[in-house]
């Protein structure tokens, strides 16, 4: 009879410890995030220190560990971030893979598509300074609402022209599914209309206009309606709507943002994102 017991006692503590380690293996590591930094510059022809030079640095964070959650992410992040192309497809890569292959890419383009312009202007001696190209990119995991990640990616470019360009763009991300969330996720059917009207009302108070007229003398609005954009920011207490410039005024007007609280918009969200 004491075999017995001691015999079960035994069983029933291996199946424990058992149990115990398919517990221990099955708990999911939280989400966080790594950067992947690439810093370059490099002349135009290459070895000639005289030559202008393309000035590249990328910092570009993404998700960890590799499961279904943070692939799904890192897929948005890299697609947003670095395919400029209908043909590009640096989503499928891993993400230093993939920003090492842009960079490539990018190099390669900016000499093969200036070189020859540059050697004909230097045979004149009359080479604009508008060659010497620069690409920054950074990102940032920002504060969001609860059980969203809020990641940001700010570019900075010149690639010729009068002026370079300065962009904002955000990302929400749903933190169990890591999906990417869009209007359509967050604001219940037919909010469109009613939505750009909450937002013209917030311009018009930003900027402290009354009339769509004074938006109009003073270059907003001039070439579109005002319209719900798709670049926001779901925030601790409100929505984060981001209009970079060109979008809704002028180049010299700068970008415009703005932020409507959850209680302002609560007839227009979704149930569940009102919770």
């Amino acid at each position: 009879m004491r075999r017995n017991f001691i015999s079960a006692f035994v069983a029933g503590m291996a199946v424990a410890f058992a149990l115990g380690g398919c517990q221990h293996k099955m708990t999911a590591v939280p989400t966080s995030f790594d950067s992947v930094v690439v810093d370059k510059n490099e002349r135009l022809v290459p070895g000639d220190t005289l030559s202008p030079a393309c000035t590249l640095h990328v910092n570009l964070k993404y998700a960890t560990p590799e499961d279904s959650v943070t692939r799904l992410i890192n897929e948005s992040i890299v697609r947003m971030a670095l395919d400029k192309e209908e043909t590009d497809d640096y989503a499928m890569l891993e993400p230093q893979v993939a920003v090492d292959s842009f960079v490539t890419s990018y190099i390669r383009d900016y000499r093969t598509e200036l070189t020859p312009y540059y050697k004909e202007e230097l045979q004149k001696g009359n080479v604009g300074s508008w060659y010497n190209y620069q690409y920054e990119l950074n990102t940032s995991i920002v504060p969001s609402k609860d059980g969203v990640w809020g990641y940001q990616l700010e570019l900075i470019t010149y690639e010729g022209g009068a002026h370079g360009s300065h962009t904002i763009t955000y990302m929400n991300f749903d933190k169990a599914t890591g999906r990417q969330l869009t209007l359509d996720d967050v604001f219940a059917p037919g909010y469109v209309e009613p939505l750009a009207q909450v937002l013209l009302v917030a311009l018009q108070d930003k900027l402290q206009m009354k009339s769509l007229d004074e938006l109009h003398d003073n270059g907003f609005l001039t070439w579109t309606d005002m319209y719900p954009t798709p670049n926001f920011l779901l925030g601790p207490d409100g929505v984060r709507f981001y209009y970079n410039a060109y979008e809704i005024a002028p180049y010299a007007c700068g970008p415009t943002e703005l932020v409507v609280s959850y209680e302002a918009l609560k007839d227009l969200l979704k149930q569940e994102a009102n919770q």
